[in-house]
Protein backbone atom coordinates (compact mmCIF):
# COMPACT_ATOMS: atom_id res chain seq x y z
CA UNK A 1 0.00 0.00 0.00
CA UNK A 2 1.39 3.44 -0.96
CA UNK A 3 1.11 5.82 1.92
CA UNK A 4 1.11 9.21 2.01
CA UNK A 5 1.49 11.63 5.17
CA UNK A 6 0.48 15.22 5.06
CA UNK A 7 1.84 17.33 7.65
CA UNK A 8 5.10 17.52 9.45
CA UNK A 9 3.95 18.05 12.78
CA UNK A 10 4.48 15.68 16.05
CA UNK A 11 1.76 13.35 14.86
CA UNK A 12 2.48 12.69 11.55
CA UNK A 13 6.22 12.69 12.16
CA UNK A 14 5.32 9.70 14.73
CA UNK A 15 3.24 7.81 12.04
CA UNK A 16 6.06 7.89 9.86
CA UNK A 17 8.53 6.59 11.99
CA UNK A 18 6.09 3.78 12.90
CA UNK A 19 5.61 2.75 9.57
CA UNK A 20 9.38 2.61 8.33
CA UNK A 21 9.89 0.72 11.90
CA UNK A 22 7.10 -1.98 10.68
CA UNK A 23 8.88 -2.01 7.05
CA UNK A 24 12.21 -0.08 6.63
CA UNK A 25 12.10 -0.22 3.10
CA UNK A 26 8.85 1.39 3.00
CA UNK A 27 8.61 4.56 1.35
CA UNK A 28 6.50 7.03 3.36
CA UNK A 29 6.69 10.60 2.00
CA UNK A 30 5.61 13.29 4.34
CA UNK A 31 4.63 16.64 2.96
CA UNK A 32 4.29 19.71 4.49
CA UNK A 33 3.67 23.50 3.07
CA UNK A 34 5.77 23.92 -0.06
CA UNK A 35 6.10 20.61 -0.85
CA UNK A 36 4.72 19.65 -3.82
CA UNK A 37 1.11 17.57 -3.76
CA UNK A 38 1.28 16.17 -7.09
CA UNK A 39 3.27 13.20 -5.21
CA UNK A 40 -0.26 11.67 -3.85
CA UNK A 41 -0.77 11.16 -7.38
CA UNK A 42 -0.10 7.17 -6.76
CA UNK A 43 -1.20 7.22 -2.97
CA UNK A 44 -3.52 4.11 -2.17
CA UNK A 45 -3.69 6.33 1.08
CA UNK A 46 -3.48 10.17 2.50
CA UNK A 47 -2.95 10.51 6.00
CA UNK A 48 -3.90 14.20 6.61
CA UNK A 49 -2.19 15.67 9.50
CA UNK A 50 -2.33 19.15 9.81
CA UNK A 51 -4.33 21.09 12.57
CA UNK A 52 -7.70 21.70 12.00
CA UNK A 53 -7.78 25.30 10.44
CA UNK A 54 -5.19 23.96 8.18
CA UNK A 55 -7.63 20.83 6.79
CA UNK A 56 -10.13 23.07 4.45
CA UNK A 57 -6.76 24.41 2.67
CA UNK A 58 -5.05 21.03 2.49
CA UNK A 59 -7.96 19.34 0.39
CA UNK A 60 -8.23 22.48 -2.11
CA UNK A 61 -5.15 20.98 -2.69
CA UNK A 62 -5.06 17.55 -2.67
CA UNK A 63 -8.52 16.99 -4.55
CA UNK A 64 -7.32 17.23 -8.23
CA UNK A 65 -4.59 14.97 -7.11
CA UNK A 66 -6.28 12.32 -5.49
CA UNK A 67 -6.85 9.26 -7.68
CA UNK A 68 -9.46 7.04 -8.04
CA UNK A 69 -10.57 4.27 -5.71
CA UNK A 70 -7.85 6.41 -2.87
CA UNK A 71 -8.71 6.80 0.84
CA UNK A 72 -7.99 9.68 2.65
CA UNK A 73 -7.77 9.20 6.04
CA UNK A 74 -7.90 12.20 8.77
CA UNK A 75 -6.34 12.83 12.32
CA UNK A 76 -7.82 16.55 12.82
CA UNK A 77 -9.84 17.01 15.54
CA UNK A 78 -13.63 18.09 15.17
CA UNK A 79 -13.12 18.27 11.32
CA UNK A 80 -16.37 16.02 10.37
CA UNK A 81 -16.55 13.26 7.86
CA UNK A 82 -19.25 15.31 6.08
CA UNK A 83 -16.88 18.12 5.57
CA UNK A 84 -14.13 16.39 4.28
CA UNK A 85 -16.00 14.67 1.57
CA UNK A 86 -17.60 17.63 0.43
CA UNK A 87 -14.07 18.79 0.11
CA UNK A 88 -13.30 15.88 -1.89
CA UNK A 89 -14.62 14.81 -5.37
CA UNK A 90 -16.74 11.43 -5.00
CA UNK A 91 -14.32 8.99 -5.74
CA UNK A 92 -12.08 9.37 -2.91
CA UNK A 93 -12.89 7.09 0.50
CA UNK A 94 -12.94 9.06 3.96
CA UNK A 95 -12.37 8.11 7.08
CA UNK A 96 -11.60 9.63 10.47
CA UNK A 97 -8.85 8.62 12.89
CA UNK A 98 -7.83 9.39 16.20
CA UNK A 99 -3.93 7.86 17.03
CA UNK A 100 -2.14 8.85 19.91
CA UNK A 101 1.75 9.40 20.10
CA UNK A 102 2.73 5.84 21.37
CA UNK A 103 1.86 5.02 17.87
CA UNK A 104 5.63 5.96 17.05
CA UNK A 105 6.44 2.80 19.47
CA UNK A 106 3.81 0.15 17.92
CA UNK A 107 2.18 0.98 20.93
CA UNK A 108 -0.41 3.22 19.63
CA UNK A 109 -4.28 3.48 19.83
CA UNK A 110 -6.45 4.17 17.29
CA UNK A 111 -10.16 5.17 16.81
CA UNK A 112 -11.54 5.10 13.66
CA UNK A 113 -15.20 6.24 12.29
CA UNK A 114 -16.87 5.76 8.76
CA UNK A 115 -20.71 4.84 8.34
CA UNK A 116 -20.93 4.37 5.48
CA UNK A 117 -17.60 2.32 3.77
CA UNK A 118 -16.45 -0.56 5.71
CA UNK A 119 -14.00 -1.43 3.43
CA UNK A 120 -12.21 2.40 4.01
CA UNK A 121 -12.38 1.32 7.82
CA UNK A 122 -10.01 -2.23 7.30
CA UNK A 123 -7.57 -0.22 4.95
CA UNK A 124 -7.32 2.29 7.81
CA UNK A 125 -7.03 -1.23 10.23
CA UNK A 126 -4.26 -2.34 8.10
CA UNK A 127 -2.30 0.41 8.66
CA UNK A 128 -3.13 2.26 12.24
CA UNK A 129 -3.42 -1.81 13.17
CA UNK A 130 0.40 -2.27 12.38
CA UNK A 131 1.20 0.65 15.34
CA UNK A 132 -0.89 -1.08 17.91
CA UNK A 133 -4.58 -1.49 18.57
CA UNK A 134 -7.33 -0.12 16.79
CA UNK A 135 -10.94 0.41 17.46
CA UNK A 136 -14.12 1.24 15.24
CA UNK A 137 -16.79 3.86 16.72
CA UNK A 138 -19.14 5.95 15.13
CA UNK A 139 -18.37 9.86 14.63
CA UNK A 140 -20.09 10.51 17.16
CA UNK A 141 -17.57 10.07 19.87
CA UNK A 142 -14.82 11.01 18.06
CA UNK A 143 -14.30 14.43 20.22
CA UNK A 144 -14.79 11.74 23.23
CA UNK A 145 -11.95 9.50 21.80
CA UNK A 146 -9.78 12.74 21.51
CA UNK A 147 -10.47 12.61 25.46
CA UNK A 148 -9.80 8.86 25.94
CA UNK A 149 -6.72 7.78 23.67
CA UNK A 150 -5.70 11.21 22.32
CA UNK A 151 -4.74 13.11 24.97
CA UNK A 152 -4.41 9.87 27.61
CA UNK A 153 -0.81 9.18 27.18
CA UNK A 154 -0.33 12.57 28.69
CA UNK A 155 -2.22 11.95 31.85
CA UNK A 156 -0.15 8.66 32.10
CA UNK A 157 3.14 10.77 32.01
CA UNK A 158 1.74 13.30 34.58
CA UNK A 159 0.60 10.02 36.76
CA UNK A 160 4.55 8.61 35.98
CA UNK A 161 6.10 11.69 37.19
CA UNK A 162 4.52 11.96 40.35
CA UNK A 163 5.19 7.65 40.95
CA UNK A 164 8.98 8.54 40.11
CA UNK A 165 9.25 11.41 42.23
CA UNK A 166 7.42 9.09 44.88
CA UNK A 167 10.33 6.04 44.35
CA UNK A 168 13.59 9.30 43.97
CA UNK A 169 11.74 10.21 47.89
CA UNK A 170 11.89 6.92 48.81
CA UNK A 171 15.95 6.50 47.67
CA UNK A 172 15.98 5.09 44.13
CA UNK A 173 17.52 6.80 41.66
CA UNK A 174 15.94 8.41 38.73
CA UNK A 175 16.92 5.38 36.17
CA UNK A 176 15.77 3.03 38.58
CA UNK A 177 12.38 4.52 39.69
CA UNK A 178 11.73 4.89 35.89
CA UNK A 179 12.35 1.49 35.13
CA UNK A 180 10.38 0.41 38.13
CA UNK A 181 7.25 2.27 37.39
CA UNK A 182 7.14 2.08 33.91
CA UNK A 183 7.12 -1.58 33.55
CA UNK A 184 4.76 -1.74 36.07
CA UNK A 185 2.33 0.57 34.20
CA UNK A 186 3.00 -1.43 31.37
CA UNK A 187 2.52 -5.01 33.10
CA UNK A 188 -0.81 -3.61 34.56
CA UNK A 189 -2.48 -2.35 31.16
CA UNK A 190 -0.74 -5.97 29.69
CA UNK A 191 -3.11 -7.28 32.46
CA UNK A 192 -6.27 -5.74 31.99
CA UNK A 193 -5.82 -6.22 27.82
CA UNK A 194 -5.71 -9.65 28.68
CA UNK A 195 -7.82 -10.44 31.08
CA UNK A 196 -11.94 -10.46 30.68
CA UNK A 197 -11.86 -9.29 34.73
CA UNK A 198 -13.19 -5.68 35.84
CA UNK A 199 -9.97 -3.72 36.63
CA UNK A 200 -11.44 -3.74 39.83
CA UNK A 201 -11.31 -7.28 40.71
CA UNK A 202 -7.65 -7.43 38.75
CA UNK A 203 -6.92 -4.33 41.87
CA UNK A 204 -8.45 -6.91 44.27
CA UNK A 205 -5.92 -10.09 43.30
CA UNK A 206 -2.68 -7.26 44.80
CA UNK A 207 -5.12 -6.10 47.39
CA UNK A 208 -3.86 -9.02 50.48
CA UNK A 209 -5.92 -7.98 53.77
CA UNK A 210 -4.14 -5.64 56.19
CA UNK A 211 -1.76 -5.70 53.68
CA UNK A 212 0.38 -2.38 52.24
CA UNK A 213 -1.36 -2.09 49.24
CA UNK A 214 -4.88 -1.05 51.09
CA UNK A 215 -3.03 1.66 52.68
CA UNK A 216 -1.63 3.26 49.39
CA UNK A 217 -5.14 2.69 47.84
CA UNK A 218 -6.84 4.53 50.98
CA UNK A 219 -4.59 7.85 50.51
CA UNK A 220 -5.69 7.74 46.61
CA UNK A 221 -9.26 7.24 47.18
CA UNK A 222 -8.89 10.02 49.94
CA UNK A 223 -7.07 12.20 47.31
CA UNK A 224 -10.27 11.68 45.29
CA UNK A 225 -8.16 10.04 42.22
CA UNK A 226 -10.71 8.49 40.57
CA UNK A 227 -13.20 11.57 40.31
CA UNK A 228 -10.48 13.66 39.27
CA UNK A 229 -9.59 11.25 36.52
CA UNK A 230 -12.87 10.84 35.44
CA UNK A 231 -13.37 14.73 35.44
CA UNK A 232 -10.22 15.54 33.28
CA UNK A 233 -11.19 13.23 30.72
CA UNK A 234 -14.72 14.91 30.97
CA UNK A 235 -13.00 18.50 30.50
CA UNK A 236 -10.76 17.20 27.25
CA UNK A 237 -13.93 16.05 25.94
CA UNK A 238 -15.81 19.56 26.60
CA UNK A 239 -18.41 17.55 28.33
Amino acid sequence: MNVVIIGNGTIGSAIREALRRVDPLLPVPILGRGDTIASVADADAVLLCVKPHQVLEALELLAPSMPHGSLLISVAAKTTLASLRAALPPHVGVVRAMPNLPVGELAGMTALANESAPEHLERSEAIFGAMGRTVRIDERLMDAATAMNGCGPAYVYLMVEAWIDAGIKLGFSYEVARTLVAQTMLGAAASVLASDEHPAALKTAVTTPAGCTIEGLLQLEDGRLRSTIVRAVLAAAGA
